[in-house]
């Protein structure tokens, strides 16, 4: 794309585009200008010439969603954020992005989406797109880890949000990646080595930081490598962190960093089973009453500490009251232990699903076993989900016949604890802090799902490290533009039921939904003569709904 330039005549101002072309065997490249049109005095806007010979050869190229994602860019500051760390080569990664954004494939064919629309018009890109330049341009990014960090640290300067997601999460890979991959637990449960991904998401989801790492590092690891460099890069917050950081260890290690924290427990230590236990006294209390963004809770919060022992392990105690064995012993112990919080929240909405779970599996179970003959009961009952066996037993009367029987205990158990759950925090966590960490528990949750699921990102296909983790940060930017486009959706949805004001075309949309009808808006023509196709209500009610100017059909001006 050339640069515009404007000439003066007679009163009128006229509109031009140079382009400096290379001539084989001259010295200076030559320059061609190409008429636009007249500058309309009160716009300032070009008035397209009007060609008496339409040209031999017109093309259509994709509009609607890449002006709709430019806008959304826009608003987010990614290029301005690119554009100040990366300099030239922040068209190119903000390009890339917005093509794997509109159509989630692999990078060698991220060409097509390019070509296909007005992405490089837009992006002023020059030269093509194919795959090796994509590869070069990844493998350039992802050796340029300093200026990534100087990038993160811009995103994390926009945001106003107190709270901040960290999860874990690996990439499969076909190849060790220069020793970056390796064989451990796998989290998509698949039997291939693989590459950590730790990734940070602000209060409303949107990605902030990532880091890749290699498939061997422990949790705790990258816990404290991924904390102390969020500081590092300006990150000042609480951490809302996945349950799987929850072991006594980590919580320890946070609690040596001064970390104000926020995470859901998977009750499976002894001493959090004894504050649920507790706790089913103490939620019969008023006191224990609560209310949160238009709901009712019941909640108890405790004092829990954990111990370091020489060996490197850590376990967690609670006070016991003194008619326990051994009180005086484990009361000395927890007075002298780090400490943290434990909310016990009981939730009216959550017991009905939990015991609606219960019930839907058991009774599923009940009408396909029960009365029924079996060669071999005792495989049949052993096939059966580990979950199900908890509840349900059976007996085979003197006929062969199977009859299911129901385990009271467990039924018990269940009914007393559903819709309980606990939540762990930083001693000077409040109910209403604990409660909106609580809210935004799977924010980066979502963004992984959003990452392996709508974005080609489950399966790492180079060897090379330095050209993965550029991909990573193309996906990492698309991945941010997704995200921010399913929050206005969910939000919009949310707005309508709330006000039960008439639904419009936009409501119940998904993102790829929405880039599909946005792509119902073409630019056809050639060098300097572009014209939109119709733009439907569909695509001025996304663009209003996200309070952007939808774009007029008609003549335009590209670039």
């Amino acid at each position: 794309m050339g640069s515009i330039f404007y000439m003066e005549r007679n009163g009128q101002k006229y509109a031009y585009e140079s382009t400096s072309v290379r001539v084989p065997g001259r010295k200076n490249p030559k320059t061609i200008k190409i008429y636009l049109g007249k500058v309309d005095p009160e716009t300032g806007k070009i008035i397209p010439k009007e060609t008496r010979n339409a040209p031999k050869e017109e093309y259509a190229k994709f509009y609607g969603s890449v002006k709709f994602l430019d806008g959304v860019q826009k608003e987010l500051g990614i290029f301005d954020d690119l554009d100040s760390v990366f300099t030239t080569m922040a068209p190119n990664i903000m390009g890339a992005a917005m093509a794997l954004t509109i159509n989630p494939t692999s990078f060698d064919s991220l060409h097509y989406t390019v070509e296909g629309s007005v992405i490089k018009e837009t992006m002023r890109l020059r030269g093509t797109s194919s795959p090796s330049t994509i590869g070069d341009l990844s493998e350039k990014v992802g050796s340029m880890m300093v200026t990534m960090d100087r990038f993160f640290s811009k995103r994390i300067e926009r945001t106003s949000s107190g709270f901040f997601s960290l999860d874990l999460t690996s990439i499969s890979s076909y190849s060790d990646m220069e020793g970056w991959s390796h064989f451990g637990h796998n989290r998509d449960g698949e039997n291939m080595k693989q590459t950590n991904i730790a990734m940070v998401t602000d209060g409303n989801g949107i990605p902030v930081m990532f880091h890749m790492l290699p498939g061997s590092i422990a949790d705790i690891s990258i816990m404290r490598s991924t904390i102390e460099d969020m500081r590092n890069l300006g990150c000042q917050g609480r951490m809302i962190m996945d349950r799987g950081f929850e072991s006594a260890r980590n919580v320890s290690a946070l609690l040596d960093l001064d970390v104000d924290f926020t995470m859901p427990s998977n009750v499976k230590s002894e001493p959090i089973k004894k504050l649920m236990t507790k706790a089913i006294k103490e939620l019969n209390l008023s006191s224990s009453f609560a209310y949160h963004n238009g709901s009712a809770y019941k909640y108890a919060e405790y004092e829990v500490g954990i111990i370091d022992s020489d060996d490197g392990t850590s376990e967690y105690i609670v006070h016991v009251p003194q008619n326990h064995k051994d009180s005086a012993k484990n009361n000395e112990l927890f007075s002298g232990s780090k400490k943290l919080k434990a909310f016990v929240v009981y939730d009216p909405r959550k017991a009905s699903d939990d015991i609606n779970s219960v019930m839907s599996m058991v009774n599923d179970v009940e009408l396909k076993l029960e009365n029924t003959k079996h060669d071999d009961p005792a495989m049949t009952y052993a096939k059966l989900p580990s979950f199900v066996r908890r509840f349900l037993d059976y007996e085979v009367d003197e006929n062969g016949t199977m009859h299911m029987i129901r385990k009271q205990n467990a039924f018990t158990f269940a009914d007393n604890r559903a819709g309980m759950f606990v939540m762990l925090s930083s001693m000077d966590t409040t109910w209403e802090q604990m409660m909106t960490s609580y809210d935004v528990r799977d924010w980066v949750e979502k963004a992984f799902d959003v990452y392996k699921n709508d974005l080609d990102g489950k399966r790492n296909g180079t060897g090379n490290v330095e050209r993965a983790r550029g991909r990573f940060f193309i996906k990492f930017i698309a991945l941010m533009m997704r995200i921010h486009i399913q929050n206005v959706l969910r939000e919009h949805d949310r707005n309508t039921l709330s006000t039960r004001a008439e639904k419009d075309s936009v409501n119940g949309m998904t993102v790829d939904e929405l880039l599909l009808s946005l792509n119902t808006v073409f630019a056809i023509g050639n060098t300097g003569n572009w014209r939109l196709t119709a733009i439907s209500k569909n695509v001025r009610e996304i663009f209003s709904t996200f309070g952007l100017e939808p774009p007029q059909s008609g003549q335009i001006i590209l670039g």
